[in-house]
């Protein structure tokens, strides 16, 4: 995959701009008194609007977003915190064809540890950063998976960085995650909101483009986007959306197989909402190519895809959770017409939660054919999860 000279640029940036946030708190601690110094463990957590969702005494994280702000939890220093959240997964598939056939698919066992470390030195002055690692037996790799220096004046904020855009939320109470995830995108970023009052906040971004246009030998390309959301003060209620000029860029990779190069960039736009009404729950996310995919066939140009998932926590019982999901597409290249399921998590620690579920997914006729030509009728998927925080 491209780098570009501006990510080169922004993450140069980034590694001098988070040495100096490492530097100045030791330098201004050695001039400090000894004797006024606070003690880490005693320290508060900033201030945050107090929810009322059932849903953190059960699962770790229901989106990729609280997955991440799971890790530094623990305070080191007084403008230090460290954590991580380790997944262990398991999955089994099997591939209903037409005529009979039929294929598993057993892979292995897959590790991801997110680790954090995120630093404060004045209230206005924050950078963060993310490591990812993944270990599956046949595969291992690490990134720097989000890392940013921030600016948080009152109702105005800045990021700048290896960051993931606020484009969708991509709520899930499965293992699995959901197909609106490949509208998900990372990549070299600034970031601006503003919150017009505290329920309600917009932002607006650029990021460096990694998907171009066939023929362009520009050093610089740039995309953008923008998106809005309203949250009730007690979390219960949540309704967003957001726009992005290009969904190529996403974890859905739809030019992957042409060198990321595209005929036609290919918009988007995603709206989602939750609703909690104890003990039950419910999300929904929609997302929606404006544009169609030159690329592709015409039944799979132009995708629409959208999930929605309804949570039950029973109430003497705050250590488990049911779901049932249903997910449909349109036009969305080599995946199920509908998939349906139901899972259950529970937290037998603190730190520790267990998932388990099962999808059926269900094709379009003639829609999707595995390497040897045969129609993939459906497929049914078992999975297990545990999660640790720390």
């Amino acid at each position: 995959m491209r780098t570009s000279h501006l990510t080169v640029l922004l993450r140069n940036f980034l590694g001098w701009a988070l040495l100096i946030c490492l530097l100045l708190p030791n330098l201004a601690a050695a001039q400090e008194d000894p004797s006024t110094q606070e003690d880490p463990s005693t320290q508060e957590e900033p201030s945050k609007k107090k929810s009322k969702r059932p849903q953190s005494t059960v699962r770790i994280y229901s989106t990729p977003e609280e997955r991440r702000e799971a890790a530094a939890k623990t305070q080191i220093t007084p403008w230090l915190r460290f954590g991580g959240v380790v997944d262990l997964e398991k999955e089994w598939q099997t591939n209903n064809f037409k005529r009979g056939v039929k294929s598993v698919d057993n892979p292995d066992t897959e590790l991801a540890i997110e680790l954090g470390f995120e630093l404060t030195w004045i209230e206005w002055l924050e950078a963060e950063i993310l490591f990812a690692i993944e270990e599956t037996g046949s595969r291992h790799y690490q990134e720097v998976d989000e890392g940013f220096v921030g600016l948080d004046l009152d109702d105005f904020g800045v990021k700048v960085g290896w960051l993931y855009l606020p484009f969708g939320e991509f709520y899930s109470h499965f293992v699995t995650g959901p197909l609106v995830e490949l509208g998900q995108t990372r990549g070299a970023a600034i970031i601006v909101d503003y919150s017009f009052w505290e329920p309600f906040e917009i932002s607006g971004y650029i990021f460096d483009s990694k998907v171009n246009k066939q023929g362009s030998d520009s050093k610089y390309q740039f995309d953008w986007g923008f998106g809005g959301e309203l949250v009730s003060e007690d979390e219960m209620m949540r309704i967003g959306g957001g726009y992005i000029s290009d969904l190529g860029e996403g974890d859905g990779e739809f030019f992957l197989d042409f060198n990321d190069r595209y005929q036609q960039r290919v918009p988007g736009w995603i709206v989602h909402g939750l609703f909690a009404l104890p003990p039950l729950e419910f999300t929904g996310e929609l997302l929606r190519a404006t544009k169609s995919i030159k690329e592709n066939d015409q039944n799979a140009d132009k995708p629409l895809t959208y999930n929605l998932e309804f949570t039950y926590y029973p109430t003497q019982l705050p250590w488990i959770q049911f779901a049932i999901r249903y997910e449909h597409s349109i036009e969305l290249q080599d995946e199920p017409q509908s998939i349906y399921g139901i899972a259950t998590s529970i937290r037998p620690l603190e730190n520790l939660a267990l998932s388990f579920e099962y999808l059926r997914g269900n094709f379009k006729n003639n829609f999707s054919f595995d390497d040897n030509d045969n129609e993939q009728a459906s497929y049914d998927l078992f999975a297990i999860q545990a999660t640790l925080l720390f």
